[in-house]
């Protein structure tokens, strides 16, 4: 790949660094050592920063190179030479017979002389996690580093330090071109001789969020918030106290005074995890040195919830579905009843028909009977003669298959015929029909009785 400067400047000043190395197949420190060889300015932070909220930039001019341009693979590769010359050998090599050194000497040499094109494959980041990770450290260092002096430009950051002022030089925001309408401080618990440096701190994380397509946003004092991705993360910064023996009083024995240490806390979620999230001073470090660590874990934390919400959105579907499958097995079980109680209905009807079929006949045999003895006896007269008769009309309202209807017995009596009833009184089944015969003389249980 061979570029004139002149077509390496227009590349870098229209895209960043990294993503020109990713087009062109070469890592990102290659590229800035051949813009540094070829005397070639980069942008900085700055310049994309103003560039992505619409500010006025200015790029300059290409300076003047003697030499117009380098090949890439050919620098590349003579850097790659350079590295593996600053490999000292090991025992072993240094044991080799010369024959051996000579030999891996012109290979090498051979390897150096000749350009070799490397083909870098660039894989795409599938986790988030180690995607935000990688687009955090190819960002400028400048941009995590906390300035020393405050410049209160931001509105939070205006209205946190009129807060904490009090009713002392309340014409401040009058005369600040950056005024805000807020009005609501960042959530901070500090001792007013580390006001400004919690000021600091929150300067340069609220610049590198806004950078990176979130913000800040104070609902009121003591709930001041990260939006990431459409989620509210907790943000709190405070100073830790220490413990020391109470000298003005007996008690209480031991009081409570600021240490200096800033403490920036995550605070606990209701969502996923009961512990806070702490980056704090220590003895060695300070959180100055850990802006970094801080954006990472307010991304992270955005990305944790965002994944338990999406956990337990499956969660609801899983019962869900879970729910409508039992309602659409207890739906079946309920109309399998219904089924059969009708079934069971129909075969009742069924059985009471065919019980009233063989009843009917067995009175029609009966009643023939019954009438030829008489004949033959020659006990026949017309009240028998009624009584036959009577009973005629009650065997062709009992039979299914004849259409007759009766003026005083109806359906139930027919079901009162057929079914037995239960004796109270010993729990056994009693036919009336059948087994109970009458105990006073009628005319159809002993026709001899009627001589």
């Amino acid at each position: 790949m061979e570029f004139t400067r002149q077509e390496i400047f227009d590349l870098i000043w229209k895209e960043s660094v990294t993503k020109v190395s990713e087009k062109l197949g070469i890592p990102t420190q290659i590229l800035r050592k051949y813009c540094q060889r070829l005397n070639i300015p980069t942008p900085t932070s700055a310049y994309w920063s103003k560039l992505k909220f619409g500010k006025p930039v200015e790029v300059p001019a290409l300076p003047e190179f003697d030499e117009e341009y380098i090949s890439l693979d050919s620098f590349h590769n003579s850097i790659l030479a350079k590295n593996q010359k600053s490999v000292k050998p090991n025992r072993e090599s240094r044991k080799k017979d010369t024959s051996e050194k000579e030999k891996s000497s012109n290979e090498f040499k051979t390897t150096e002389i000749i350009p070799t094109k490397t083909k870098y494959e660039i894989q795409e980041i599938t986790d988030p996690r180690q995607k935000i990770k990688f687009e955090l450290n190819n960002l400028d260092p400048t941009l995590f580093v906390v300035p020393e002096v405050l410049y209160a430009k931001d509105p939070l950051i205006i209205d946190t330090k009129e807060f904490f002022r009090g009713d002392k030089n309340s014409k401040y925001l009058d005369k600040n071109p950056y005024k805000s309408k807020i009005k609501a401080p960042l959530n901070i618990s500090v001792h007013q001789d580390n006001l400004d440096r919690a000021l600091r701190i929150y300067t340069t994380i609220i610049r590198l969020l806004k950078l990176r397509g979130h913000q800040i946003v104070a609902k009121d004092r003591f709930h001041t918030y990260a939006i990431v991705n459409e989620e509210e993360i907790p943000i709190h910064l405070s100073e830790k106290n220490k413990q020391i023996a109470n000298t003005e009083s007996d008690y209480p024995k031991y009081v409570l005074v600021p240490s200096g240490k800033l403490k920036f806390e995550i605070p606990s979620s209701i969502y996923y995890r009961s512990s806070p999230i702490c980056v704090e001073d220590t003895s060695n470090t300070k959180i100055e040195d850990k802006i970094l660590n801080i954006i990472l874990k307010i991304e992270y934390d955005a990305i944790s919830i965002k994944e338990f919400r999406a956990e337990q959105e499956r969660r609801r579907q899983r019962e869900e579905e879970e729910r409508k499958k039992r309602e659409e097995e207890e739906k079946k079980k309920r109309e399998l009843e219904k089924r059969r109680k009708e079934e069971m209905k129909e075969l009742r009807a069924a059985i009471v028909s065919a019980k009233c079929y063989s009843l009917a006949n067995i009175l029609r045999d009966y009643r023939e009977k019954y009438e030829s003895f008489l004949a033959e006896k020659e006990f026949m007269n017309d009240e028998d003669k009624k009584k036959l008769h009577w009973l005629l009309k009650k065997i062709d309202w009992l039979d299914p298959f004849i259409e007759c209807d009766d003026k005083l017995l109806t359906e139930e009596d027919k079901q009162s015929l057929i079914h037995p009833e239960t004796d109270k009184k010993d729990n056994r089944m009693t036919y009336h029909l059948f087994y109970e015969m009458p105990q006073e003389f009628t005319f159809w249980n002993n026709p001899f009785r009627r001589k």
